[in-house]
């Protein structure tokens, strides 16, 4: 029979009262000796050491089996206001396939069953992200576990010992097919612990190359949309805790980079790590996440609406314009004034923008010329089709200058934008031609001459 793996929740929550009152007791000034902590130390190195590691036979389960079958299918999503992108997705037989793929719940003793069917064109691997109950046949590294071809199918198992946040991603060439959207989450509940959370919530950190190009060798990813289950700003609903409600937020982190999220207006408490409950939590309102990392936060409701995004500026915008990304937020109870009494209710629209007011550009391959028409730092990015000597024109609708530049005759041609004015070009000869704004590199077009 399988044993509880390490830290249990008694021993994490008896470290954090051991250290609160080793912690008041230095506070009071008296001579508290630091053996209470020195134990405890030498407690979780002996369970540690004590604990089995290695394969848990499946006629250990003790709940009786849990099945899933995954199938892999190439879809278009819209990860961000108007950016298309072809992903890799798993879904179950007879639903839609999306990014991420369906979460897994499972409870602790099941024997639990994922048949892989590969649907795809490509060959494909699952492995279960940090589950180490299983067999080495069974965690899909290609070159020790092997992969499921085209048209084939396996079905991986293994026995739920742990409660915990973990991941399952194909690991067949995973640089590329984790980048193509073929990751998903796999909790395991234990039945015999009594949540102090109402609701759970699973939050899936990536990156994408909009551009990308899986079948172009070497695969070089320049990453420029920032995702959290599959969508960007302002495409990712917000999370709902009220005042007086405690939610558990499971945050995972697929993708290539690290990341670092802050929650504006309130702390929440860090209980566990890549599925082991903490010895001691403790208190954040930033969470550095490499990639791989699964962290576990307990979040207070309150008042008022509050934004958590990544803290890395990059990785927080869309398309170069803030907010985006990594960005979304949580809404607690009516917001309330500085001084305590309530604010005027008003309706939130979690930053989707007019779209009305977005820039535009004429795109016709029978016209002599083109405008080009930015506002709120955006533009439609699609190619502008004119005819040799025709022009295209800049308009800026900003209050923010820009500054135009284009590669013409073999030298690059600076023009500048300057607030609500407008720039034009001529063309003289066929080709494609690149342009981006000097100060705002990531307003980027191009001008397709016939």
């Amino acid at each position: 029979m399988f044993k509880p793996r390490l830290p249990s929740r008694r021993l994490a929550w008896a470290c954090l009262l051991g250290s609160l009152t080793f912690g008041a007791t230095l506070a009071r000034g008296t001579t508290a000796s630091p053996a209470p902590v020195v134990n405890l130390r030498a407690q979780i190195v002996r369970q540690f050491l004590a604990r089995h590691e290695g394969t848990v036979p499946l006629s250990q389960a003790t709940r009786g089996v849990h099945a899933f079958t995954l199938e892999v299918h190439r879809i278009q999503t819209e990860i961000a206001p108007g950016v298309r992108v072809e992903a890799w997705a798993f879904g179950f037989p007879g639903q839609a396939a999306t990014v991420p793929g369906p979460e897994l719940r499972v409870k602790v003793g099941e024997r639990v069953r994922v048949t892989l069917v590969n649907t795809h064109d490509q060959p494909h691997a699952l492995h279960l992200h940090g589950i180490t109950s299983l067999a080495q046949e069974m965690d899909g590294v290609p070159h020790l576990s092997g992969e499921v071809l085209p048209g084939q199918s396996f079905t991986y198992e293994f026995v739920a010992t742990e409660a915990g946040t973990f991941a399952y991603h194909c690991h067949f060439q995973t640089n590329v097919h984790l980048d193509m959207g073929m990751y998903g989450a796999l909790i395991v509940e234990d039945p015999d612990h009594k949540p102090v959370w109402s609701q759970d919530h699973t939050l899936i950190l990536d990156e994408w190359d909009s551009h990308h190009d899986a079948a172009k060798l070497p695969y070089q990813p320049q990453y420029d949309e920032f995702l959290v289950n599959g969508r960007a700003f302002p495409f990712i609903p917000p999370l709902k805790i009220l005042a007086g409600e405690t939610h558990l937020v499971r945050l995972l982190n697929v993708g290539a980079q690290p990341h670092s999220l802050h929650l504006h207006g309130t702390s929440f408490l860090v209980t566990a790590k890549d599925g082991h409950d903490l010895s001691v939590p403790y208190m954040a309102d930033t969470l550095p996440i490499l990639p791989g990392e699964r962290y576990d936060v307990l979040v207070k409701g309150r008042d008022g609406t509050f934004p958590w995004h990544d803290h890395n500026s990059n990785a927080n915008t869309t398309g170069g314009q803030y907010p985006g990304g990594m960005h979304f937020d949580v809404e607690g109870s009516p917001a309330l004034r500085a001084d305590g009494t309530p604010a005027p209710i008003q309706a939130h629209d979690h930053g989707h923008r007019d779209m009305s007011g977005m820039g535009s550009m004429d795109v016709s391959s029978t016209t002599a010329s083109s405008v080009v028409t930015i506002s709120n730092f955006e533009f439609n990015p699609e190619a502008v089709h004119i005819k040799a000597g025709g022009s295209v024109t800049w308009e800026n609708h900003d209050a923010v200058a820009h500054e135009v530049v284009v590669t013409l005759g073999g030298q690059e041609v600076h023009r500048e934008l300057p607030p609500h004015g407008q720039v034009t070009l001529t063309f003289p000869r066929t080709g494609t031609f690149a342009y981006h704004c000097l100060p705002h590199p990531f307003m980027t077009g191009t001008v397709a001459v016939e």
